[in-house]
C-alpha cells in the first residue's frame, strides 16, 4: 500500500514503461516472505502536498479503510513543500525556475520546518494509529535534490548551497517525525545526490527532471528493501 504524491504514483507519462519502487518493493516482500502480495498504490500526481494528505486521512474513507487493512505501508509526500517549490514560503515567496536564492536565509528555512513538521508528524501518527496493535511494515522516503544538474536550468553556486542545506534539513525533518512514529526512513537522497548531498541526480531522474526514472526507481526499491521487512518477516 502505498500513499503520496507523484514520486511513487510512477505515471507513464513521467517515466514510460518504468517499474515503480512501489511495485518492485512489492516483488521483493514477496521473495522475502514467500507470501503473495496484493499492491495497492493510492498516491496522486496532482502535487499533492502533506497538508492535502493529513486532510485526506481525516475524510477520505476510501484512503482509510485501505491503509487500515494493509500490511505494508510506504509513505511518500517528502517533495512539494520544500520552500523553493512553493509560492507561500517565507524565503522569496514564489515558486518558479529562478528563485531568489538570496533570501534562502536560515531564518526563513526555520520558519518553514517549523510550520510543516506538526504536518509530518499528524500524517504519519494517523497511518500508524490506522494499524495499532497489527505487525505493519510503516516506511517512508526522504527527498532527493531535483534542482541540482537540471538541464538547461544551470544552478548557480549560491543555489547548489541553498538547495543542498535546504533538503538536508527537510529530510531530517521528515525522518525524525517518522520514526518517533514507528516508521522507517529510506534515505535515497544518498543514493541520488551522495553523502554531501551535492551530486547530481542525473540518469536517476527522467526526462522531466523530477520523477524517478527506471533506474531511480530500481534505486529507490533497494534503499528500502535494505531496511528489513520486519516486523512482516
Amino acid at each position: 500500500m502505498a500513499v503520496g504524491d507523484s514520486i511513487p504514483f510512477n505515471s507513464p507519462g513521467d517515466c514510460a514503461s518504468c517499474d515503480g519502487f512501489v511495485d518492485r518493493y512489492a516483488a521483493a516482500l514477496a521473495r522475502a516472505t514467500g507470501k503473495t502480495v496484493g499492491v495497492r498504490n493510492l498516491s496522486e500526481h496532482n502535487n499533492n502536498t502533506v497538508q492535502r494528505l493529513v486532510g485526506e486521512l481525516d475524510h477520505d474513507q476510501v484512503r482509510i479503510d485501505a491503509l487500515a487493512a494493509a500490511d505494508a505501508i510506504i509513505v511518500g509526500i517528502a517533495h512539494n513543500d520544500v520552500p523553493m517549490n512553493r509560492d507561500d514560503d517565507s524565503c522569496d515567496g514564489r515558486s518558479s525556475e529562478s528563485p531568489d536564492w538570496s533570501k534562502y536565509t536560515d531564518k526563513c528555512i526555520a520558519t518553514e520546518l517549523a510550520r510543516f513538521r506538526p504536518l509530518y508528524e499528524a500524517a504519519y501518527m494517523k497511518i500508524a494509529a490506522l494499524r495499532s496493535g497489527k505487525p505493519t511494515i510503516l516506511r517512508t522516503i526522504n527527498r532527493y535534490n531535483d534542482w541540482n544538474g537540471w538541464p538547461g536550468h544551470d544552478l548557480s553556486a549560491a543555489g547548489l548551497k541553498v538547495t543542498v542545506k535546504v533538503i538536508a534539513a527537510w529530510n531530517a525533518m521528515i525522518c525524525k517525525a517518522a520514526e518517533a512514529n514507528g516508521f522507517l526512513c529510506a534515505d535515497i537522497s544518498a543514493q541520488f545526490n551522495g553523502s554531501d548531498g551535492r551530486t547530481p541526480s542525473d540518469g536517476l531522474l527522467g526526462g522531466d527532471y523530477t520523477h524517478p526514472s527506471d533506474q531511480g526507481n530500481a534505486v529507490i526499491a533497494e534503499a528500502l528493501v535494505e531496511l528489513g521487512f520486519v516486523p512482516v518477516q
